[in-house]
């Protein structure tokens, strides 16, 4: 409804309406560089009455302005002043007196002056708009262009703002006559537009890979901001992360290369992986034909829940790869062959968006009667609901193109080899406002727009020059501040582990040396008649015991020293497989006493920098922890793999396993004794802690997690100096 009502203009009216929102964008566009740009940096010291004087007419002026927008049809508003309401909105008085702390009615305005600027800024905006030329637009073209939108598949809520742009009559109201065509499985949607068969087109990302390939399209807006594209897998499936499914059936689409990404993000080798041609059918995921098969995590995962059961879903987005979804798309010859029928286009079908997100349940009502009962109700409100947490329309405006994330995943796909890596994106994405847009008073009100700037900015220099000087020591003063509170908050952090480090430290000791003191009483009572065997079980057990302890102190020892700084770091370029193949060989006979088999795999060299004295530490300490609870007849396993920017130093052990609490506590520094080991041995969280102060100093991570088969995941991950050496 116009702001007018009824009665409002018309015709000449709505003309002026265009006119007069041109103006507002302008003097509203100075209301804030004047008020938000020049005077917030005096906001201690600017004088109210300098930014009443400069600002309140333009004020008033822009706000007159807004009222003829308000007013206008879309059709009639100038393109880029089409959310002048919403700029209006977001411009107040009351920030002004926010800057000055001072109400505007309350100083003492030199009224002579005051009122002799404000007559003599409306004059000359009066004079500016009677030689204004207003742009004649009628209401509505008098023939409909015919053009077609092609989906990439069929009739579901996936595409509502255009059914909702063809039901309320938004592509009707701008001189467009539009046919919505479906998809078909099999068919190659996104190459039809390229083609010419269609005009505009519903496509994914992969439309860098067909802009590369030499096919000229544009995107015109995104509109899921996030992918809905995901592999669903049922919930019985043995397969409980991505690194099993690499090893399954992945049935995948055309035009789906976000998987691709996904998959080396995760450091899998696709050559090597099994996909299968898509069928769209989810009879091969409940029959066990394929492991898993691309979806949507807004539709077919819904069904599949209800006809069958729970399915487990790997998203890309949770391996760091967070791509576009669907994106409204055209080619240039489109454009430059009619720019505003393109236009129209793109504003009618944005307008349809806005309306489905805010009435889901009519359009969903719609598309089951206009293009039938395909989708349940409950289905296409479900997917009504889960598109709205990928469209965010309620955060970024509907449409909205960030270049530089399409820039990110240009990266992506170059990193595949999918992509040029100094692929231009140069007219990929549509530039709306081009300087052909502009009205001709524009530069005119450009140039005024800056002297009045620029008398401001003289106005306001001989504040600048008396606030600068106590900002300054402001700063200074917060600067100090900040840094003894940053201090204070370091020591306590400082004590508050000392003090942890403490209550470990004596906890373990005390297990260690229980032992010993225990088996060297018995063997010393001259009450007890012990048997040689005996006396020689007992020596074992306080021998294993006094070697526990001494690997503590040692332990104990290097933490102290790095943590004291006195045990210097010195980096060095290492193959990491190679260590570790050197210091866990070191237990193969500790091993072999046990019963224990001990499997080291270094894998293909790979290049880290680290202190090779610490990572030494580190793997010594975590094999020699997986031995000790590990029991006879058991594995401990030490391998070496690299995903490209990353190397991992994997321990896996069959043994008795830690759960996620003692982990967390291990993790935290707030380690107590872990366990008893396969000879008795007193577990100890000092070890654990000492990893994790190397790791950390070597510039990488130590996690801990439980084996799915019985026992535990320790696994060091460094960053890779430089990619894996070729060779065999």
């Amino acid at each position: 409804m116009p702001a007018f009502g009824p009665g409002g203009p018309s015709g000449a009216g709505h003309q002026m309406a265009a006119a007069r929102a041109e103006q507002g964008i302008i003097l509203l566009f100075l209301y804030r560089v004047l008020g938000h740009g020049i005077f917030i940096d005096f906001e201690h010291a600017a004088s109210p009455i300098i930014v009443t004087i400069i600002l309140d007419p333009l004020y008033i002026y822009a706000q007159f302005c807004t009222l003829f927008v308000r007013a206008a049809s879309p059709a009639e508003r100038s393109p880029w002043s089409f959310h002048v309401c919403g700029t209006a909105a977001a411009v107040d008085r009351n920030r002004i007196r926010t800057i000055t702390g001072v109400d505007a009615e309350q100083t003492n305005r030199p009224s002579i002056l005051y009122r002799f600027l404000i007559a003599l800024t409306f004059a000359g905006l009066l004079l500016l708009d009677s030689a204004l030329p207003v742009r004649a637009q009628s209401s509505a073209p008098s023939q409909s262009v015919k053009v077609t939108l092609q989906l990439k598949w069929a009739h579901q809520f996936q595409f509502a703002g255009y059914y909702a742009a063809q039901a309320r009559g938004f592509y009707r109201k701008r001189g467009l006559d539009v046919t919505i065509k479906p998809a078909v499985p099999g068919s190659k949607p996104m190459e039809a537009v390229a083609k010419g068969e269609a005009e505009f087109g519903v496509g994914t990302t992969d439309l860098l890979m067909m802009r590369a390939a030499g096919d000229p399209v544009v995107v015109l807006a995104v509109i899921y901001q996030h992918s809905p594209l995901a592999l669903m897998l049922d919930a019985s499936s043995p397969i409980h992360n991505i690194h099993q499914l690499a090893r399954g059936k992945i049935m995948i689409a055309p035009h789906e290369t976000e998987l691709m990404a996904y998959f080396a993000a995760e450091g899998l080798d696709i050559n090597h992986m099994n996909f299968i041609e898509h069928t769209f059918d989810t009879d091969d995921l409940r029959s066990g034909h394929v492991d898993a098969m691309s979806m949507y995590a807004t539709d077919e995962s819904f069904e599949y829940e209800r006809e069958v059961g729970p399915v487990r879903l790997f998203r890309p987005i949770d391996g760091g790869v967070d791509f576009y979804g669907d994106n409204l798309f055209t080619t240039e010859d489109v454009i430059d062959k009619d720019p505003e029928m393109v236009r129209a286009f793109r504003e009618a079908s944005l307008e349809g968006w806005r309306y489905a997100m805010a009435h889901p349940e009519e359009i969903v009502d719609y598309i089951r009667a206009t293009y039938g009962n395909r989708k349940s109700r409950e289905n296409l409100l479900y997917e009504a609901r889960t598109s709205a947490d990928l469209i965010l329309a309620d955060v970024v405006p509907l449409g909205f193109i960030n270049p530089s994330r399409w820039e990110r995943i240009a990266q992506h796909y170059a990193g595949l080899g999918l992509l040029p890596k100094d692929m231009s994106l140069s007219g990929f994405i549509y530039r709306r406002d081009t300087m052909d847009d502009l009205p001709d008073w524009m530069p005119w009100a450009l140039v005024g727009a800056s002297i009045t700037a620029i008398l401001a900015l003289l106005a306001g220099l001989w504040l600048a020059a008396f606030n600068q000087r106590l900002r300054r020591e402001m700063e200074e003063r917060e600067r100090a501040q900040g840094a003894l509170a940053q201090r204070t908050d370091e020591l306590e952090e400082s004590n508050s582990q000392k003090d942890v480090l403490l209550t470990v430290i004596g906890h373990d000791i005390r297990n260690l040396f229980n032992p010993l003191l225990i088996y060297a009483q018995l063997l010393a009572d001259p009450n007890r008649r012990l048997d040689p065997k005996t006396v020689h079980e007992y020596g074992e057990k306080l021998y294993e015991a006094g070697r526990n302890a001494s690997e503590v102190l040692e332990n104990l020892l290097e933490w102290a020293l790095v943590r004291t700084g006195q045990r210097q770091t010195h980096m060095e370029t290492t193959d990491l497989g190679g260590l570790a193949r050197e210091t866990a060989g070191v237990y193969s006979a500790d091993a072999s006493l046990r019963g224990v088999v001990l499997k080291v795999e270094p894998g293909a060299p790979v290049k880290v920098s680290v202190d090779r004295h610490q990572i030494s530490t580190v793997i010594r300490n975590l094999v020699n922890n997986a031995l000790k609870f590990t029991p006879k007849g058991g594995q401990v396993s030490v391998s070496v793999s690299h995903t490209g920017t990353e190397a991992r130093v994997t321990i896996t052990d069959t043994g008795i396993g830690m759960d996620r609490e003692l982990i967390d506590r291990v993790l935290s520094g707030e380690s107590a004794d872990l366990a008893t080991g396969s000879k008795g041995e007193i577990g100890t969280g000092v070890g654990l802690a000492l990893c994790r102060q190397l790791v950390q100093v070597n510039n990488g991570r130590l996690s801990i997690d439980p084996n799915p088969s019985g026992g535990t995941i320790f696994t060091v991950t460094l960053p890779v100096l430089e990619p894996p050496f070729s060779g065999h």
